[in-house]
């Protein structure tokens, strides 16, 4: 006989490394690993928190040998206050504390259910607040419920892959010249502009550089500097072979000027 059982991320769920895999183009694909056991029949998977920066309208997800018949995507806002919604918060402001799960919330007003029943009060000035024990991420991460069929109980890998924005990543180049030995490194810079904290991620390059680095941390609002070669060069011909970038180049220890790749040695 068919069983529905509801496991959800938080009790059940073991996440794995996940892959982040960068190329041209305005936006990046990432793809989680999460693991859950499933019965026999009907199973009810989540909820997956994705990541805030994901465009869900391209969310794929698989898993081999299962069959998925429902997914469903419960969207966020980026306006805190949509976000708040069915959220229980600490209100402070005026020498009082409210506690309790948001109802409604516009801009003058916040209505509340609490443990002293329904409150409508008016949102506390700047110098108080309104907080959430949840994190940033919790508060913003779509939620991802999957209902799928098997044949057997089981342990199940989903992989759920979708795009992200607000990553980029360019090639650089540093050139040394030293006693007229010339030494030019290459490197992968990528510019993390959103919240989010990548961390322990399979990072992937898949352009003209292809490359795979295991367990990288790339920190919110940060560049990241991923040396990829390191050669003597002697004439143009030793370029040729390496993707185009600007390279930066410094004599004796003093940097002198920016050029482009193939305007080196002329």
């Amino acid at each position: 006989m068919k069983r529905l059982i509801g496991l959800f991320l938080l009790i059940f769920g073991i996440s794995y490394s996940n892959t982040l895999i960068l190329t041209s183009g305005k936006y990046q694909t990432y793809i989680q690993q999460e693991e859950f056991m499933i019965a026999e029949g009907e199973n009810i998977i989540g909820p997956i928190s994705l990541l805030p920066i994901a465009v869900v309208d391209a969310v794929d997800v698989s898993a081999d040998n299962l069959s998925i018949k429902r997914l469903i995507i419960e969207k966020t806002s980026q306006d805190w206050k949509k976000n708040l919604l069915g959220k229980f918060v600490t209100v402070e402001g005026e020498g009082r504390v409210i506690r309790g799960t948001v109802i409604s919330i516009d801009d003058r007003y916040i209505t509340i259910s609490g443990k002293k029943g329904f409150i409508v009060t008016t949102i506390p000035e700047f110098s108080s607040r309104i907080s959430s024990h949840l994190r940033w991420e919790e508060l913003f991460s779509p939620q991802l419920t999957l209902k799928v069929n098997s044949q057997e109980a089981r342990t199940q890998i989903f992989k759920v892959s979708y795009p992200i924005k607000g990553i980029k990543w360019k090639i650089s180049y540093i050139l040394k010249i030293r006693n007229g030995l010339k030494i030019l490194k290459g490197y992968i810079l990528i510019d993390n502009n959103t919240p989010v904290d990548f961390k322990r991620i399979n990072l992937v390059i898949n352009g003209k550089i292809k490359k795979t680095f295991k367990d990288m941390a790339i920190p919110p609002f940060t560049q990241k500097r991923i040396e990829f070669m390191k050669r003597q060069i002697q004439s143009a011909d030793d370029l040729k072979d390496i993707p185009i970038g600007y390279v930066h180049i410094y004599k004796n220890g003093v940097y002198k000027t920016s050029k482009r790749l193939s305007d080196v040695f002329r």
